[in-house]
């Protein structure tokens, strides 16, 4: 009797199995299997990564997404900043200890033993452990997301940082560059569908996600770029001006209050020294 229980058990899972992977609904149902066992949204979540130090330079970078992450969600951190003239230094004994594996910054160390390099990884990893991971239904939205924002972040270094920089090379990069990318990511940007304000403008899974942090990150970058005004020179520009849908994702996540709360925070480092 137990034999034949057991087998009409097994045979009733199977078929339940099947239903829904035929029904199409696999994927939600793996969701929230995730979700009961790790307590965290997302496709791949992990146990929290406890206190961090994040390694870098005294300036914004490629490091700010790290920090607006970990400043929302109370992440406690601290920051070890390198100066031009100790970084070869630092640098060589960092690949030596296997702390930058490609002898860069950003790096974090936490008190879990983790070390980790490469910004968006960090920002991933970070997202993994507090329930920002996109959907695995999402992954390849939001992986297309990042990618494209760091193949335009990648384009402002050179000329943020030449050491002939002026407002020629500043408007020259926003007309040649910049806003024929803004158009892109327009066309991708959430469009608040609800009557309830404007809760609803996420980039991926219809809720906020690492990615969010990614793309507000790139256009606070291009924003700030902007109102390089060269000592009052020339007028600032708005950048997102033309990019209705741009700019209401960028003022709505703005206004989360521990957002909020950094960008006006003494201690955030200027945009650019």
């Amino acid at each position: 009797m137990a034999e034949r229980l057991s087998l009409q058990l097994a045979f009733a899972l199977i078929a339940l199995i099947a239903a829904i992977f035929y029904s199409g609904k696999a994927q939600f149902v793996l969701n929230k299997i995730n979700q009961i066992i790790h307590g965290k949204r997302g496709c791949s979540p992990i146990v929290s990564i406890g206190q961090v130090t994040l390694h870098y330079f005294g300036f914004r970078g490629r490091a700010e997404g790290i920090r607006l992450m970990l400043e929302d969600f109370e992440i406690p951190y601290a920051e070890t900043n390198y100066s031009a003239n100790d970084w070869p230094r630092i640098k060589e004994k960092g690949i030596e200890t296997g702390m930058f594996t490609f002898g860069q910054v950003p790096a974090i160390t936490t008190s879990t033993g983790l070390q980790l390099v490469q910004s968006k990884v960090i920002m991933h990893h970070i997202g993994r452990s507090v329930g920002l991971d996109c959907d695995c239904s999402d992954i390849h939205t939001c992986e297309m997301l990042v990618f494209g924002a760091e193949d335009l972040r990648g384009k402002l270094g050179p000329v943020l940082y030449s050491t002939n920089f002026s407002v020629k090379k500043r408007d020259e990069h926003l007309q040649s560059t910049v806003f024929t990318w803004l158009s892109y990511f327009e066309k991708l940007a959430p469009v608040n569908s609800t009557d309830e304000g404007i809760d609803g403008l996420y980039f991926a899974s219809e809720r906020l996600t690492w990615v969010d942090y990614v793309l507000f990150d790139l256009l606070d970058t291009y924003v700030e770029f902007g109102k390089l005004a060269f000592d009052g020179q020339v007028e600032v520009i708005d950048v997102l001006a033309n990019f209705p849908r741009l700019k209401a994702f960028y003022e709505n996540f703005a206004s989360r209050p521990r957002i909020a709360k950094y960008l006006r925070a003494e201690r955030r480092v200027p945009f650019r020294l």
